[in-house]
């Protein structure tokens, strides 16, 4: 019988992807979302859908990717409780209910850090708006007490990929000689190729053993510093203009957008995938931005 995927909130960057490369795989893929061709968002669709499938997505929630004023704040919390709430209902309802229940989350419910990596058994969590909603979309996706379904946290960082996501404006950037060091450029950064992602679904499906909170990220962070210098060599671009701090804010401001998405550090490593047994495609920087940009 063909396996089915469920991917609420499957239409974005990282949904999208992950769509194609099931399909490829011979998966049935059911796509949830406002769209009048996908499934809807109420609870009797949800079910239908639901019900006898191998693996349910949950990607939903409005982008943290703009300015975080109280009305988005609200709005930024509230999309991602209550669809994962609504999921829960829904499969409370199935009569076969999934067996591996994949909810997104982030990284940014950790502390900032330069020095310190954050593993999944880190316990000085951040205290921001940003680890605020992390912390009640954890607390309303595990709240949700399913007998039968598997549920995984998957805590992700930066997504690199080459039809959307962070990479497109950092390679235009870039390609027009503004590829240097934003702000003091120690600020660390936590990334996964595109690819690993999906490899991780994959990895967290056969291995049955494996729930709870996990690090989406490649095992090795690197300074902003260095993967503009690394994002430059791939492009052939030799040199950079810095970005200061002052013009960040400033460029946040007119964009639309929150400074501190760029300026804050993450400094994550997937402990439990890596004791887990999973092999990263793409572990290095430079690998990772050859296999997405050398072609262009």
């Amino acid at each position: 019988m063909m396996k089915k995927i469920v991917i609420a909130g499957g239409t974005g960057f990282i949904g999208s992807y992950l769509d194609m490369r099931f399909r490829e795989r011979g998966y049935k893929v059911v796509l949830v979302s406002r769209d009048k061709a996908h499934v809807s968002w109420e609870l009797t669709a949800l079910t239908e859908a639901l019900n006898k499938a191998d693996i349910l997505i949950n990607l939903a929630g409005k982008s943290i990717n703009c300015r975080h004023t109280p009305t988005n704040k609200k709005a930024i919390l509230e999309s991602r409780i209550s669809t994962t709430e609504l999921l829960g209902e829904a499969i409370l309802n199935c009569t076969q209910a999934p067996k591996l229940w994949i909810n997104a989350s982030a990284t940014g419910v950790y502390k900032p850090s330069i020095s310190h990596p954050m593993s999944e058994d880190e316990t000085e969590l951040g205290n921001d708006f940003l680890a605020e909603v992390v912390t009640s979309w954890e607390k309303a996706f595990f709240g949700c007490e399913l007998a039968s379904t598997r549920q995984v946290a998957l805590r992700t960082s930066v997504v690199l990929g080459k039809d959307g996501g962070a990479l497109g404006p950092l390679v235009w950037l870039t390609r027009f000689w503004l590829g240097g060091k934003q702000a003091s450029g120690t600020q660390m950064f936590s990334w996964i190729h595109l690819e690993d992602y999906f490899r991780v679904v994959l990895f967290l499906q056969e291995q049955d053993a494996l729930k709870g909170v996990f690090n989406c990220s490649a095992p090795h962070p690197i300074s902003n510093d260095v993967f503009m210098h690394a994002l430059r060599n791939v492009l052939h671009v030799p040199f950079g203009i810095p970005a200061l701090e002052f013009a960040i804010r400033l460029g946040a401001r007119l964009i639309g957008t929150e400074p501190e998405l760029i300026l804050n550090s993450a400094y994550v490593v997937p402990k439990k995938l890596s004791e887990g047994g999973f092999k990263f495609s793409f572990p290095e920087i430079n690998k990772a931005l050859q296999n997405l940009l050398s072609k262009r």
